[in-house]
């Protein structure tokens, strides 16, 4: 192969890596020259790859995952390391010392294990030093991410790839030894498609929000007629309307296909420069595009096929990858920082609409009186409900959110009748007892999620603190993993938030799940950072983790929140693993 070097020791974790991503990707598109109208991603092997613990492979370890995948038939994307496997055995106590896992009658479960000589798969994972310019201290990445730009520029950055090797489930015994677990995991693997690809409707709500409103970081133009491109010079893309395409799923792929291309302009991504049509660097950009739009379209159900005009460099595609490995590496962190761009936005659009779509009434006026109800009851007579709206305006005081007062629906109890409502208000009748008038005011959940920040949930009713609740619920899950609390008497505790009962439990980790010890109210007065605190301060307090040993020994509590790394997968990668020189895993008898 030309550009290799020599290496007396033979090749390293990384090229080894780059040779058997580069094996991967000549076979799809070799496959994909034969047929150029297949999809980059089949629908059964589209689902986003994750770790055992439910996290997510960032972009360039993902797309080759779901490739291999796709080559192995494996139908779960949920890939573990042999040490992560080896874990699920044993439960380790407050010295460190590992204790087999038994079933309710005290008896050892099975062994769960990799089977005989099954091959890993190596992932590419990035860990930061961050190092103070003057001072030369090291601080903590998650830390050097809370600094100011300012303070940032106090410190230096180095970023180090690591290569860990990764199994599929189905290369274990995970189904028959842990089937409640697999289950689990096969109900958290479901791929989600759009409703509406294959209908005249072609809705994909979020990109379709981002053309309406320009939301993206260049204008996007639908406009009759019969070519898709990126225009550098003008920093706009134009497409074709929807309805010239044959179905959703090809005129999304090709919007995506030239967001990608938009994301490298100078200025953001600065990866393309002006190139001659049919270049190298043409036909690299092209790849970036393909792979950077099959990748998101994947990430939410979208079936992908090569854009018609890319087919002509697939040759060219296959004789650089086999030419110099080289190549992917660099081309897959190029789409790996472009789809994560595009999915960033997708998401935070897709959130603004869920939260513009929930609408909350929050009761401002009620009136049971016939000196307060006289006037309503004679607009009602005449029929005249664009004045009983605005009657019931006049009522209004300007409060805002009555906390204690506020519903998902304005029809709270038996006999109300919603005389008309707009954008703003809504006029509840109920002809019971003498019949009253509720006018109720209308707030977007995002209106009611900023009011629980700024206010708490002191004096709210039931709805607006099942919002707090999933506010909270949505931050853990937003989480690498579990906070885990280091004590000073060495043990280790882990952190989760029971939604039903709204407060934060501790315990130890077991196969079962979480064996509870603590439980603490959550405090909606306060962040989730000052809650996990003032949970660590009270446990610091209890002397059953107070300090035990020699001065040398201690360990000081902490609050432990990220991984070491911050590429896509957790606690499978969170401590350095020897590498693996033999990717072939021996018979192993269980003891």
């Amino acid at each position: 192969m030309a550009g290799k070097r020599y290496n007396p020791d033979g090749p390293s974790a990384e090229e080894r890596a780059l040779e058997r991503f580069t094996e991967l990707m000549i076979k799809k598109i070799s496959s994909i020259k034969g047929d150029w109208k297949k999809p980059w991603f089949t629908e059964n092997f589209m689902a986003w790859p994750k770790n055992l613990s439910g996290r997510e492979y960032n972009g360039m370890n993902a797309l080759m995952l779901m490739l291999l995948c796709e080559e192995n038939s494996y139908k779960l994307p949920v890939f573990c390391t042999f040490q992560r496997v080896s874990g699920l055995n044993y439960s380790t106590d407050r010295q460190g010392n590992h204790k087999p896992l038994t079933d309710a009658n005290g008896e050892r479960l099975p062994q769960v294990s990799v089977l005989k000589g099954e091959k890993s798969f190596p992932v590419f994972i990035t860990t930061f030093t961050v190092v103070d310019k003057e001072t030369k201290e090291k601080i903590k990445m998650e830390d050097y991410r809370k600094l100011s730009p300012e303070e940032q520029k106090k410190y230096s950055v180095y970023p180090k790839l690591n290569v860990h090797n990764v199994f599929n489930v189905a290369q274990t015994n995970l189904r028959e030894a842990r089937p409640e677990l697999y289950e689990k995991l096969c109900e958290r693997n479901n791929l989600k498609r759009p409703a509406s690809l294959d209908d005249e409707k072609m809705a994909f709500a979020p990109l379709d929000e981002m053309i309406e409103k320009k939301l993206w970081v260049c204008p996007i133009s639908l406009e009759h007629q019969d070519s898709a491109y990126y225009s550098i010079a003008k920093d706009a893309i134009v497409l074709p309307e929807k309805s010239q395409f044959i179905n959703g799923e090809s005129f999304y792929g090709t919007l995506l296909h030239e967001m990608t291309h938009s994301t490298g302009a100078e200025g953001r991504l600065d990866r393309i420069k002006p190139a001659a049509f049919g270049s190298k660097e043409y036909a690299r950009e092209e790849l970036v595009a393909e792979l950077g739009s099959a990748l998101v379209a994947s990430q939410y159900g979208i079936t992908k096929t090569i854009k018609e005009d890319s087919a002509q460099y697939l040759g060219s595609w296959l004789d650089v990858l086999k030419e110099s490995p080289e190549f992917l590496k660099t081309t897959l962190f190029d789409v790996k920082k472009a789809s994560s761009m595009i999915a960033q936005r997708i998401d935070a659009v897709a959130e603004k609409i869920e939260a513009k779509e929930r609408m909350f009434y929050s009761s401002v006026a009620y009136l049971q009186f016939s000196d307060d109800t006289g006037q309503f009851d004679e607009l009602k007579e005449k029929g005249d409900y664009e004045g009983l709206l605005a009657l019931g305006r006049e009522y209004y005081d300007g409060n805002g959110i009555n906390e204690k007062y506020t519903y998902l629906s304005p029809l709270q109890n038996k006999g109300d009748d919603l005389l008309i409502e707009d954008k703003d208000f809504a006029v509840v009748y109920n002809g019971s007892v003498g019949g009253t008038y509720e006018v109720m005011l209308k707030f977007t959940e995002q209106e009611i999620r900023d009011h629980i920040k700024q206010y708490g949930v002191d004096i709210a009713g039931e709805t607006i603190k099942e919002v707090a609740r999933d506010m909270v619920a949505e931050q853990f899950d937003r989480l690498p993993r579990s906070p885990i609390f280091e004590m000073a008497s060495g043990d280790i505790l882990y952190l989760e938030y029971n939604r039903e009962k709204d407060c934060l439990t501790v315990g130890t980790a077991t196969n079962a799940g979480l064996a509870v010890q603590h439980s603490f109210a959550y405090n909606h007065n306060q962040d989730l950072d000052s809650n996990l605190q003032d949970v660590l301060t009270t446990l610091k307090a209890c002397p059953e983790y107070q300090y035990r040993g020699d001065a040398e020994e201690r360990v000081n509590p902490q609050i432990d929140l990220m991984d070491a790394d911050n590429d896509g997968n957790t606690q499978e990668v969170a401590h350095e693993e020897r590498e693996q020189e033999d990717e072939y895993v021996p018979y192993r008898r269980g003891r």
